[in-house]
C-alpha cells in the first residue's frame, strides 16, 4: 500500500520553523524585559524634564538631564537684547546654539523686535525664546526700577523671570547670564561646572588691575557706596558684571541681592552707565550672597575671556581665542574692544542683504 503523507524531510523542516519561531519570540520577550531594566537604571540616574507651554517661555521643552553631567542638563543662557540690531543677535545666538545644542536661549528684547519677521525667523532658526521688555515696564511702577537703564533694569527683571520660572516648577539646573552685544560662544560654558561644582562663578578682569587703580571701576564704587567702601574693596580683583554663571540656587540667590541694591541706590548712582558693575563687585566682596559657595576665575587661566583691560590676545590657526595656557575660552565677552576681533566674527556670522537672498551669485 503506497503513503500518500508528507516526506519526511519535508515534516522536519517545518518542526524546525516552528522551533525557531518560538525560540525568536522568548528570546525578543528577554529582550524587552531586558531594555526596561535598562531604562529604570538610566532614570535612576538621570532624569526627564518636561516644560509645558507657558506665557514666560512660549515652547515646549523635553530635554534628558543628568546629575553628573552639567554639559547634558537643563541649562539656560540668558541675556537682555534690547535695542540690537539683527546682525549683533545673530552672532550672539548662532555662537551660543553653536556651543550648546541643548540649552535654552533666552533673551529680553523690545516688544517691537519680537513683532519683526527678522527675529521671529530668528528664534525659529536658533530655537530662541524672546521675552517682552515692555512688559516688565508696565508691571513695576516703582520709581527707581522705571528710571533706570536697561543695565540696570536687567537684574530686576531677570530675578523676577526666574523667581516665576521657579513657581511654575520650571526651574533649570545651571543659568550663564552675560551681555549679549558684545559675547561670543567658542565652547560649552556649563561643562567647566562638571570639575568644580555647583555654586557662583564670577569672572575676573585684567589680573594686573585693581579696583581702585581702574578709574572707571573705582567711579561705580564711589558713586554708588561711598568714598570709605571704595577704601574697603579697592584692592579686590575686577569682577565683570557681564557674565556670570551658576547653579539654579545660587543665581536665584545672585540675582536677589543684585535687585534688592537698585532698590536702595541714589539717583546718582542709578544715572551712572555701567554701574551695575560697582553693585555687583560690592555684592561679591561683602559676602551678601548667603550659603553660597562663590569661584572667582581668573581671565589669564580660566574659561571666560574679559579683553577689555588685557594687552595682550592670543589665537590659534583657525581663529579661537585662547587663554595664557592656551586653552580655548568657552566664552569671550567686550570683543568690540578689538577692531580685528569684529572683523573676524562679522566675517564667520554674516547676515544676508535682501538683494542677496534669491541669487545664486552676488556681485
Amino acid at each position: 500500500m503506497v503513503s500518500h503523507g508528507m516526506p519526511p524531510n519535508f515534516l522536519m523542516l517545518v518542526i524546525a520553523f516552528m522551533l525557531g519561531t518560538v525560540v525568536g519570540v522568548i528570546w525578543n520577550l528577554k529582550g524587552i524585559q531586558f531594555g526596561l531594566i535598562d531604562l529604570q537604571r538610566c532614570n535612576i540616574r538621570s532624569k526627564i524634564l518636561f516644560s509645558q507651554k507657558s506665557d514666560w517661555t512660549g515652547r515646549l521643552s523635553f530635554l534628558s538631564t543628568s546629575k553628573f553631567n552639567h554639559e547634558l542638563q537643563n541649562n539656560l543662557i540668558l541675556g537682555a537684547a534690547v535695542g540690537l540690531h539683527l546682525s549683533v543677535l545673530h552672532r550672539f545666538v548662532q555662537s551660543a546654539r553653536a556651543s550648546c545644542n541643548l540649552c535654552t536661549i533666552t533673551l529680553l528684547v523690545h516688544d517691537f523686535s519680537m513683532r519683526s519677521d527678522d527675529f521671529r525667523l530668528l528664534s525659529d532658526v536658533f530655537h530662541v525664546v524672546l521675552i517682552p521688555y515692555q512688559q516688565f515696564l508696565l508691571s513695576n511702577k516703582h520709581e527707581t526700577f522705571v528710571m533706570t537703564a536697561i543695565y540696570s533694569q536687567r537684574w530686576t527683571i531677570f530675578s523676577s523671570y526666574l523667581q516665576t520660572l521657579q513657581n511654575e516648577g520650571k526651574a533649570f539646573d545651571n543659568v550663564f547670564i552675560c551681555d549679549v552685544s558684545d559675547t561670543v560662544f567658542q565652547a560649552n560654558v556649563f561643562k567647566h561646572m562638571n570639575t568644580m561644582g555647583d555654586g557662583l562663578y564670577v569672572f575676573l578682569e585684567d589680573i594686573h588691575f585693581r579696583i581702585s587703580e581702574q578709574k572707571i571701576n573705582a567711579n561705580w564704587v564711589k558713586i554708588c557706596y561711598g568714598q570709605q567702601m571704595l577704601q574697603q574693596i579697592g584692592d579686590k580683583s575686577i569682577s565683570c558684571s557681564g557674565t556670570v554663571l551658576g547653579s539654579w540656587p545660587a543665581i536665584i540667590t545672585y540675582l536677589s541681592a543684585m535687585a534688592a541694591q537698585f532698590l536702595t541706590r541714589s539717583r546718582a548712582c542709578l544715572r551712572i552707565a555701567g554701574n551695575d558693575q560697582g553693585v555687583h563687585n560690592f555684592i561679591i566682596y561683602n559676602g551678601l550672597i548667603p550659603d553660597t559657595k562663590i569661584y572667582l576665575i581668573p581671565h589669564e587661566t580660566g574659561f571666560v575671556g574679559t579683553l577689555a583691560l588685557p594687552k595682550w590676545l592670543k589665537r590659534n590657526k583657525f581663529g579661537y581665542i585662547l587663554n595664557s595656557r592656551s586653552e580655548i575660552y568657552a566664552v569671550v565677552h567686550q570683543i568690540n574692544r578689538s577692531p580685528q576681533l569684529l572683523a573676524q566674527f562679522d566675517r564667520v556670522y554674516q547676515t544676508l542683504p535682501d538683494d542677496a537672498l534669491n541669487r545664486k551669485a552676488y556681485y
